[in-house]
C-alpha cells in the first residue's frame, strides 16, 4: 500500500532482486509507488493549466461563460473570492475564450488598463494596454486558434496566435484618490469600453451584447484541486485541445497515469486513491519549496543587506520560468500554487513601466509571519514606485486573501489618502490581532490569531531606486501590541 502523504522511498530502497525476480506484493508495492510519484509530478508539472481552469469553471459557474462575459470587480477584488493573490488595488476583468467553440475573436481593448492574454500554460500571448504594443492608448487584438487554415487574416489588429483554444483575458484598471479612499467609477467605466466579438460576424447586430456582471462581494470559489479532481480536469484539457498544446514528454507521464488524449480517464477505485493522495501531497511539496529562501538560485532580493527576508517573484527567468539553459520547474511550482498570471511586465526590470513584487514569510528574526502577533513594517521616504505602492496579506499555502470579519480587504495602498506618512516621508503600516496605540487606521491591516501569512509588497511603475537597490524596505519587525 502506498503511503497517502509521501513517497516510502528509503523503505523501497532495500527491495533489491539479487539475480532474482520481485517477489509479487513488492511488485506491486513498487509499481504503485512508481504511480504515485508520476502522478505526484504530472500535479506539479501541469499547475499552470489547472490553475487557470479552477479560475474559469470558479468564474463561469457564477457568472456564466461566452466571449460576451467579462466579470469586473467594480469595488475591488475582496476575500470573499477565492483566487491565488489576487491584487484588492487594481480593478479586475477576467474572462475566458474558447477559440475552438468561436473561432478567431476581435477583442477591441480600452485605453489606460493594464492587462494581457495568455494561453491555458499561462504563457503570455502579449502584454495588452500600458505594457503592450497599443501603449495604453486601446488597440484591436485578433485572437488565432491553433492549426488555422481558413481566409487570409485582415490587417489592421496585432495578431496573437494561441497554441491553446482556451484563452485567458486579464484586465487591470486603477483605482483613483478619493477623499473617502480609493475609487473605482472610473477604471470601471474603461474596462466596460471592451468589446468581444468573432472575426467572421462583421455585423455589429449578431453580436452577443456584452456583459459586465458586478463580481464585487461575491462568494466564489476560483481555487484548482487539492485533490483527485485535479487530474480529471486535466484529463478533460488534454482531451480538448491539439496534441501539440503539451510537450511530448509530459504527455508521456500523462500517459502512465491514465491520461491521453481521445481515451477515458476512468482509474479504478485503487489508483483513484493513489491519485487523490498524490494530489493531495503535491501542493504541500510546493509549500514546502516556496517557504525555503533558497530551495532555488535568486530568491532573495537584498543578498547584500543585513537581515533582508524579502523574496522576488522572478529571480533569474523568464514569464516562462525559463532559467537561461533549463525551464526551473520549482519556481514554476512554486508560483502556480499560491498565484496566477505571468507576463513579460511582471519579468522584465522596466523602469517606471511593469510591477514588482517583493514578498516575504518571515519577520526580522527569520521567523514564520503569525496573526497572533503584532508587526511593523518600515517604508523609508519615497517608496520607489512611479504609480501606486500597497501592502497586502495572503494565506501562505494557497495565496488567497486573509479573511478577517469586517475587513474585507487585507491591504494598505497609497492611493487611499487616509493612509498616514511619517513627518520624513517614510511609512508604517501595521498588522495584528489589534490596531497599535497612535496608529492611523488606514494604516493597519487587521489579522487571524492562530493564522499565518505572506506579505506582498507591490510597486506599480517601479523607479530608478527601486533597482540600484538605494531604496530597500526595511524587514517586518514584531511589536509589543
Amino acid at each position: 500500500m502506498t503511503q497517502v502523504e509521501g513517497a516510502r522511498w528509503s523503505e523501497f530502497a532495500g527491495i533489491e532482486p539479487d539475480g532474482n525476480y520481485l517477489s509479487d506484493d513488492h511488485r506491486q508495492q513498487l509499481l504503485e509507488e512508481y504511480f504515485f510519484q508520476r502522478a505526484v509530478q504530472v500535479y506539479l508539472q501541469a499547475l499552470p493549466i489547472v490553475n487557470i481552469i479552477g479560475l474559469r469553471d470558479g468564474s463561469q459557474a457564477r457568472w456564466g461563460g461566452g466571449y460576451n462575459v467579462l466579470p469586473i470587480w467594480k469595488q475591488r477584488m475582496d476575500s470573499a473570492c477565492r483566487v491565488p493573490t489576487p491584487n484588492a488595488d487594481v480593478i479586475y476583468a477576467m474572462s475566458y475564450l474558447d477559440l475552438a467553440a468561436d473561432g478567431p475573436l476581435v477583442i477591441a481593448a480600452p485605453p489606460g488598463i493594464l492587462g494581457m492574454l495568455t494561453d491555458f500554460w499561462q504563457h503570455a500571448l502579449s502584454d495588452v494596454g500600458l505594457a503592450g504594443p497599443d501603449h495604453g492608448q486601446g488597440g484591436q487584438y485578433l485572437l488565432v486558434p491553433p492549426g488555422y487554415d481558413g481566409p487570409p487574416l485582415p490587417g489592421g489588429y496585432h495578431v496573437l496566435r494561441s497554441p491553446t483554444y482556451n484563452v485567458f483575458l486579464f484586465w487591470r484598471a486603477f483605482l483613483t484618490s478619493g477623499e473617502e479612499g480609493p475609487e473605482t467609477a472610473t477604471g470601471v467605466a474603461a474596462l466596460e469600453q471592451t468589446v468581444i466579438h468573432p472575426l467572421y460576424q462583421s455585423n455589429p447586430a449578431t453580436w452577443k451584447p456584452m456583459r459586465f456582471p458586478d463580481a464585487s462581494g461575491e462568494q466564489v470559489d476560483m481555487l484548482f484541486p487539492r485533490d483527485g479532481g485535479f487530474f480529471d480536469l486535466l484529463a478533460e484539457f488534454v482531451d480538448y485541445e491539439p496534441v501539440e498544446a503539451i510537450d511530448l514528454r509530459l504527455r508521456g507521464m500523462m500517459a502512465s497515469i491514465g491520461i491521453r488524449k481521445g481515451e477515458p480517464f476512468e482509474p479504478d477505485a485503487r489508483h483513484r486513491e493513489i491519485l487523490d493522495a498524490a494530489a493531495r501531497l503535491a501542493p504541500k511539496l510546493a509549500v514546502a519549496l516556496n517557504t525555503t529562501p533558497d530551495s532555488y538560485p535568486g530568491r532573495r532580493y537584498y543578498t547584500g543587506a543585513e537581515k533582508r527576508r524579502w523574496l522576488n517573484g522572478f529571480p533569474d527567468v523568464d514569464e516562462n520560468f525559463h532559467a537561461g539553459t533549463y525551464l526551473s520547474l520549482d519556481h514554476q511550482a512554486t508560483f502556480f500554487t499560491v498565484a496566477y498570471s505571468a507576463s513579460p511586465a511582471m519579468a522584465l526590470n522596466i523602469i517606471g513601466g511593469g510591477a514588482k513584487y517583493p514578498s516575504t514569510f518571515w519577520d526580522a528574526d527569520g521567523e514564520y509571519l503569525t496573526g497572533a502577533e503584532h508587526y511593523r513594517l518600515h517604508l523609508p521616504p519615497n517608496p520607489p514606485a512611479r504609480l501606486f505602492w500597497a501592502v497586502t496579506l495572503y494565506n501562505p499555502v494557497d495565496g488567497t486573501m486573509i479573511t478577517v470579519d469586517g475587513h474585507p480587504i487585507p491591504s494598505v495602498n497609497s492611493l487611499d489618502k487616509r493612509v498616514t506618512a511619517n513627518p520624513d516621508g517614510s511609512y508604517d503600516i501595521y498588522t495584528g490581532p489589534s490596531k497599535p496605540l497612535g496608529a492611523a487606521d488606514a494604516n493597519w491591516i487587521p489579522t487571524n490569531p492562530g493564522e499565518g501569512f505572506l506579505l506582498t509588497l507591490r510597486l506599480y511603475g517601479p523607479t530608478h531606486t527601486f533597482f540600484d537597490q538605494t531604496w530597500i524596505p526595511d524587514d517586518v519587525e514584531r511589536m509589543k501590541p
